[in-house]
C-alpha cells in the first residue's frame, strides 16, 4: 500500500508562508518606524524653520518700532533702559525671549544713508530669529557628507544633503563658520550652540516719512479759496512759478495739477476760487464741480499726529533770545542733518541769516514761546523753526531771498495739553514763500497773501483772495513725520 506525503508538504508550505509574512512584516515596520521617526523629525524642522521667521519678523517689529520712536517718542528711542547698545549711529538690541518654545530674536539697527539734501536718515534693521529644534541630531533621508566634516571656519563647505538645504544648527553655527556674524566675511569662526536650532535672518530698509506731500492737509476743516484766489501747483525744480494749469500744450502742465487738498472730516467749504488738483474728505459730501480739476474722494481718513520737538544738534550759547535786531552769520555751514542750531526764549525781533562762506548752509531755530519777529533768509540758506506757543505775523515778514519754499520751515510743535490749540495768523501785506507744519494749530491766512509751499495744520482758511501755490519739489522735504518700510528681504544663506 502506497503512503501520500501531500499533508506534509502542504505544512512545509504554510511554515513558509508564515515565515515570510513575518520577515516581511519585519521590514514593512523597521520602515514604517524609519519613516515615521524621519517624517516627525521633519514636521519639527519645518516648524521650527517657520517659527524662525515669526521670531525674526518679530524682532524687526521690535526695532522698527524704536526707529518709529525717533519721531513720537525721541526720548526713549533706544534707550538703555529698554535694553539697546549704542555704539556711533548702531543700535544693537539684546536677547528677547517669547513663546512656549523658547523663541529668541535679536536686532541690529544701523544708520543706512542720509540724504544730503533734506538731511533724513534712512535706517537698516537686521534681525535674527531662532528656533530651538526638537528631537534628536537627524536630518532627512539625504544625510551625506562628502568630506566627513559640516562646518569649517575658512573653508567653502559646511555640509551636505538636507544638512545644508535646511540650514540646522546641530554643533556650529553655520552661519558665523562661513560667513562671520555681520555676514560680511570676516571674523568667521566655529561658535558652539547650546542646543540644535534653526535660524532665520530678514533685512528692512526704512525710510523717512516727510510732511508736505500736498497743498493743504488738515484734520478739522478746510475753509477757502476765495474768488479771487485759486490753488495749484509748479515744481521749482524746473524753474520760477507761473501759471500753467489751463494750457496742456505747456511744458510743465503736468506739474501744475497737484495742488491737492486733503481733510480728514466732512468739513469742507469751498468759495469761488479753483483747485488744480485732488480733493479728498473723510465723509464728506463734495460734489464735481467746473472748480475743482481733479479727482473727489469723500470716504479717504488722513491721520496728522501730533509734532514732538525733534533731536537737534547742541545750540549755539548765544543768543538765547531774538529780542532785538540782529544778523547771524554762522561760524560753520553745518549740514542738513546736523544743522547750526540756535534755542531761543523769544523772537519778537528781526533776525537776518547769512550764509557761511560759499557753502549751502543750514541752521535751525527752537523758540520756546510765541513767534512773532521777522525773520529774512538770504541766498544758500536753509532755515528750520520750531516754536511752542503761537505764531501771528504779517506776510511781508517773512522774507525767503532764495525764492524756494523748502528754505524757510516752520513747525509748530503740539501742546501737551490736548485741548491747547495753536494759532498761526498771516496777514497782509507780503508773500509767504515756506512751509508750515503744524497738527495742533488753526492756520489762517487774510487778505491777499501769495503763498508758496506747503500747508499742514489742523484748519484752514484762506478764503480771501489768498493763493496757493503747491511746489512739488517739497515731496521728499521736511522733518519726518514717520518711517516707513521701503523693502524686505531674507538673508538666506
Amino acid at each position: 500500500m502506497k503512503v501520500s506525503s501531500i499533508p506534509s508538504e502542504r505544512g512545509n508550505v504554510l511554515l513558509c508562508a508564515i515565515c515570510t509574512i513575518f520577515i516581511i512584516s519585519l521590514i514593512a515596520a523597521n520602515v514604517l518606524l524609519n519613516c515615521t521617526a524621519r517624517y516627525n523629525q521633519a514636521s519639527n524642522q519645518v516648524r521650527s524653520w517657520n517659527e524662525a521667521l515669526y521670531a525674526a519678523e518679530s524682532g524687526a517689529d521690535i526695532a522698527y518700532n524704536e526707529v518709529r520712536n525717533l519721531v513720537f517718542n525721541p526720548g526713549t528711542a533706544f534707550s538703555a533702559a529698554n535694553g539697546w547698545t549704542t555704539s556711533g549711529t548702531t543700535y544693537t538690541s539684546g536677547a528677547t525671549t517669547f513663546g512656549t518654545n523658547g523663541l529668541r530674536t535679536n536686532q541690529t539697527v544701523d544708520l543706512f544713508y542720509s540724504d544730503p539734501a533734506s538731511g533724513n536718515a534712512w535706517y537698516r534693521i537686521r534681525s535674527k530669529g531662532t528656533s530651538p529644534l526638537q528631537g534628536l541630531k537627524r536630518t532627512g533621508m539625504d544625510d551625506r557628507l562628502s568630506n566627513g566634516n559640516r562646518f569649517v571656519a575658512n573653508g567653502s563647505t559646511r555640509g551636505d544633503g538636507d544638512t545644508l538645504l535646511r540650514k540646522i544648527d546641530f554643533n556650529y553655527d553655520h552661519f558665523i563658520a562661513t560667513y562671520g556674524p555681520n555676514g560680511d566675511g570676516t571674523g568667521k569662526a566655529l561658535q558652539a550652540v547650546n542646543f540644535p536650532q534653526i535660524s532665520r535672518r530678514i533685512e528692512l530698509i526704512v525710510g523717512a516719512v516727510t510732511p508736505f506731500g500736498a497743498a493743504v492737509e488738515v484734520t478739522t476743516s478746510f475753509d477757502g479759496p476765495g474768488s479771487a484766489g485759486l490753488i495749484d501747483s509748479f515744481n521749482s525744480n524746473n524753474g520760477a512759478y507761473y501759471f500753467a494749469a489751463n494750457n496742456p500744450s505747456d511744458p510743465h502742465y503736468a506739474d501744475s495739477h497737484s495742488g491737492s487738498v486733503a481733510v480728514d472730516s466732512p468739513t469742507f467749504f469751498m468759495h469761488q476760487g479753483p483747485i488744480w488738483g485732488d480733493v479728498s474728505t473723510n465723509g464728506g459730501n463734495v460734489l464735481p464741480s467746473n472748480l475743482i480739476h481733479g479727482v473727489i474722494d469723500n470716504n479717504v481718513p488722513l491721520t496728522i499726529p501730533p509734532l514732538v520737538m525733534p533731536s537737534l544738534p547742541t545750540p549755539q550759547p548765544n543768543p538765547v533770545a531774538f529780542n532785538s535786531n540782529m544778523t547771524i552769520t554762522p561760524a560753520s555751514p553745518g549740514t542738513a542733518s546736523a544743522p547750526t542750531t540756535y534755542l531761543v526764549s523769544s523772537w519778537t525781533k528781526s533776525v537776518t541769516f547769512n550764509q557761511s562762506g560759499a557753502d549751502q548752509t543750514y541752521v535751525a531755530v527752537h523758540v520756546t514761546s510765541d513767534f512773532s519777529g521777522q525773520v529774512t533768509v538770504n541766498t544758500g540758506v536753509h532755515v528750520q523753526v520750531f516754536f511752542d506757543g503761537n505764531m501771528n505775523v504779517k506776510a511781508r515778514d517773512l522774507v525767503n531771498n532764495t525764492g524756494l519754499a523748502a528754505n524757510m520751515q516752520f513747525y509748530g510743535i503740539s501742546p501737551t495739553n490736548p485741548n491747547t490749540t495753536q494759532t498761526i495768523a498771516i496777514a497782509p501785506p507780503g508773500a509767504f514763500v515756506g512751509t508750515l507744519y503744524a497738527p495742533s494749530a488753526d492756520i489762517s491766512f487774510t487778505g491777499n497773501p501769495d503763498i508758496t509751499g506747503s500747508i499742514v495744520g489742523r484748519t484752514y482758511s484762506g478764503n480771501g483772495n489768498t493763493t496757493l501755490h503747491y511746489d512739488r519739489a517739497l515731496a521728499n522735504v521736511g522733518v519726518p513725520t514717520d518711517y516707513r518700510i521701503a523693502s524686505y528681504v531674507e538673508d538666506i544663506r
